[in-house]
């Protein structure tokens, strides 16, 4: 399949040096390419009588959208961000972009409006995502907002006159000055360049949303729990996993140098340029280009580029299945140990966890009990 961008050439690259042919990457790609097109095409139908996002606004896509991970039972996750002075017509913009996507959902042009949780499908500020960080004001759904523009999302324009590309930088930009800039302990003298600041806001978002399944589980008296705790073991881990990466590289690859020699000194502009390209990269393909760089031992590099990116091209395949996305939907707690299918997503999750141990603790398991369970628990 000809794609207009392959979001996952190192994946590709790896692919073929282990000799194996996952599929599922570039089939998700595709069907993400072309459900984007319907989304535009959708929403520049409604602008007849002028643009729908004025200079202050951005569409930008969340979720599988942004992951490049679409498949036909994915939910179009979108926000209106802004970033200037609030007005009445951004929250009719939102509103008119939401019954726009339901009609074409009702039509049967292959989008599905998000869920009624409120993260998406709605309009977010920069004011609180900027200044909102840490602290009694910064509520789960700011943090998640907030952690989830820099993990995984990305600008859709409707033509070439908005600043849909422009709003989303300049908000995302003013996040990561204050993750490099303010934090006291981030020294461009020293060796240790790990943004700790960073790295603690990403690692609470882990732990929030682990403990949010349980809350969510309570709430819904069990409804979905098995595709929400299919998704915790695959593409909310993956968001992690990918996160480390790039603190890490903070230091193991500090930019601008980027695996050249060092020739000049070190700015802090240049780790939160650094920052935007992550951003602006799929969490997959970051964590291939991360596995690429970095783990040079070949029984190692081969066992971690098997673990991880075999069982996710797996994952894929499940969940790509409405079958079995139907099934997972569907299934009660009491009979989860008897479905084939749960059982598929859970073997295939502890593989996925077993690459990620290996990569980032360099084993799978301890002969130590206070050390195995720190692997099981602690990590991944």
């Amino acid at each position: 399949m000809l794609l207009a961008v392959d979001p996952f050439p190192t994946i590709g690259k790896l692919a073929e040096e282990v000799g194996a042919s996952w599929p599922l990457f570039q089939q998700t790609a595709a069907s993400t390419e072309k459900t984007e097109k319907v989304l535009q095409e959708v929403l520049q139908a409604q602008q007849v009588s002028g643009r729908l996002l004025d200079t202050d606004s951005s569409l930008v896509l969340c979720g599988s959208f942004a992951r490049y991970e679409m498949d036909s039972g994915s939910d179009c996750d979108w926000t209106l961000l802004i970033n200037g002075v609030v007005n009445n017509e951004h929250a009719k913009t939102a509103r008119l972009i939401s019954r726009t996507i339901k009609q074409a959902e009702d039509d049967k042009r292959g989008l599905i409006a998000p869920g009624t949780s409120g993260t998406f499908g709605n309009l977010a500020f920069s004011h609180n995502l900027v200044h909102l960080i840490g602290g009694g004001a910064d509520s789960n759904e700011n943090l998640t907002r907030r952690v989830l523009l820099l993990l995984e999302s990305r600008p859709l324009s409707l033509s070439s006159a908005d600043s849909s590309k422009q709003v989303w930088e300049a908000v995302l930009h003013s996040i990561l000055e204050r993750y490099f800039e303010e934090e006291v302990h981030f020294s461009l003298q020293r060796a240790r360049r790990v943004p700790r600041f960073l790295l603690n806001d990403l690692t609470r978002y882990w732990r929030t949303i682990t403990v949010d399944y349980a809350a969510k589980h309570r709430e819904q008296d069990g409804r979905k729990w098995a595709i929400r705790n299919a998704k915790l073991r695959f593409s909310r881990k993956l968001l992690y996993a990918a996160s480390l990466g790039f603190c890490f590289d903070c230091e193991l690859d500090p930019p601008p140098h980027k695996g050249k020699a060092i020739s000049s000194e070190y700015k802090v502009d240049d780790f939160i340029n650094s920052a935007m390209e992550f951003a602006k990269t799929p969490p997959l393909e970051y964590l291939a280009r991360f596995i690429d760089s970095h783990v040079k031992e070949e029984n190692k590099r081969r066992a971690v580029i098997g673990d991880v990116f075999g069982s996710y091209n797996e994952w894929l395949t499940i969940i790509g299945n409405p079958d079995a996305r139907s099934s997972l939907e569907r299934l009660k707690p009491a009979e989860a140990g008897d479905d084939s299918c749960f059982k598929k997503v859970r073997d295939q999750s502890k593989q996925f966890s077993r690459g990620l141990k290996f990569l980032f603790f360099n084993r799978v398991s301890d002969t130590d009990p206070i050390a195995n369970l720190s692997l099981e628990y602690v990590g991944f």
